[in-house]
């Protein structure tokens, strides 16, 4: 008999970033797939997701918070319901492991970028987490072939079990535009500026933004971003021509890359990279690293750069001819991720 598998919900917990998104977006596709009540979501009982979904069991359990939960309160649930858990952010219940989504394991092959003690306990967190993970003989998912191969190559695991499912852009079609964000930041011009977004961490690279925009001081460049608690990059966007918005609204997102001269991707390390594609989607042209996923997900879509070199020419990067964003585009969708895990749940025995 199959055991009952039941997903992480703590995700519900979180704002809506990257992997938070992720789950996000391929629970509620996936809630159209499948049956009343054949899977459960378990979350912390101080979560209202009330309404969200129609075929998922919601199941309020624990008052733990964070990772503590998932380690104590889902624990609990799992073990007394002979379940199994699904995780979409990396991780799984230590002493009952389950399947999970890894997106990428840069807290292994970058571990020299966590400085800071918060860092250093992270990445022994989640190294610990992809060794459990890789030793289960159970599926798991990743986001990218580039990914895949990390994995499989660092922690001997055998490619059979690594399953592919990408992320999607489809959910910036339902955010509305913000465009007030040009009135409260007046020097940002409608066509004039190049835009960039991500968190502050070292791979992000925006000091290749902040290089950049030293060698070119005619030039606009708007950077949207939040700091985060494993790894703060030492940047410098006093530049009279870099205006740093610090964390924003998706609507504010959603309006900067719709009206932007270009986006600028300079990252060194993606399990995937959800914003070109944003960006894409949206017009606009994009302007990628050509290292780590980004030529596979991106293809021929975009102009790449070095995210080394410091001296690229923006203009001759501008001017080069580019397949239509539909080549990348029509490759993902949240819907086709949400059926590659529906058939790996559905075919799995758990036992």
């Amino acid at each position: 008999m199959q055991k009952k598998i039941v997903f992480d919900g703590q995700v519900f917990a979180q704002r809506i970033t990257g992997q938070y998104r992720y789950a996000d977006e391929i629970l509620m596709e996936m809630d159209k797939l499948i049956h009343k009540n054949e899977f459960e979501i378990i979350v912390p009982s101080y979560v209202d997701i009330d309404g969200k979904f129609n075929n998922f069991k919601v199941v309020k359990y624990g008052k733990a918070k964070g990772i503590l939960w998932t380690q104590t309160s889902l624990l609990r649930y799992l073990i007394k319901n002979h379940a199994v858990s699904f995780n979409f952010c990396n991780i799984t219940t230590l002493l009952r492991p389950g399947m999970a989504v890894v997106h990428d394991i840069g807290y292994k092959v970058l571990v020299d970028q966590y400085k800071n003690v918060y860092g250093r306990i992270s990445s022994l967190w989640h190294r610990l987490n992809y060794w459990i993970l890789s030793k289960r003989e159970i599926p798991m998912v990743t986001v990218s072939n580039f990914s895949k191969f990390q994995i499989k190559e660092t922690y001997c695991v055998d490619k059979k079990r690594i399953v592919v499912a990408g992320n999607g852009w489809q959910h910036i079609n339902r955010i509305s535009e913000d465009k007030d964000i040009f009135k409260k930041y007046s020097d940002i011009k409608k066509g004039e500026y190049y835009f960039a977004l991500g968190s502050l961490e070292e791979r992000k690279n925006f000091k290749w933004i902040t290089e950049i925009a030293k060698r070119n001081p005619e030039k606009i460049f708007v950077i949207a971003g939040g700091t985060v608690k494993n790894s703060k990059e030492s940047l410098d966007f006093s530049g009279n021509n870099i205006i740093f918005t610090g964390y924003i609204s998706d609507g504010q997102i959603k309006a900067l890359m719709a009206n932007c001269k270009a986006f600028l991707f300079p990252s060194t390390f993606e399990g995937f990279g959800i914003p070109p594609l944003e960006a894409l989607s949206l017009g606009a042209k994009v302007l990628s690293s050509n290292v780590s996923c980004m030529p596979e997900i991106l293809e021929d879509s975009v102009a790449y750069f070095s995210p080394y070199d410091y001296n690229v020419n923006l203009d001759e990067l501008l001017s080069k001819e580019t397949a239509a964003p539909e080549k990348a585009l029509n490759k993902y969708s949240w819907e086709k991720s949400a059926e590659i895990i529906l058939e790996i749940l559905r075919k799995y025995d758990c036992c």
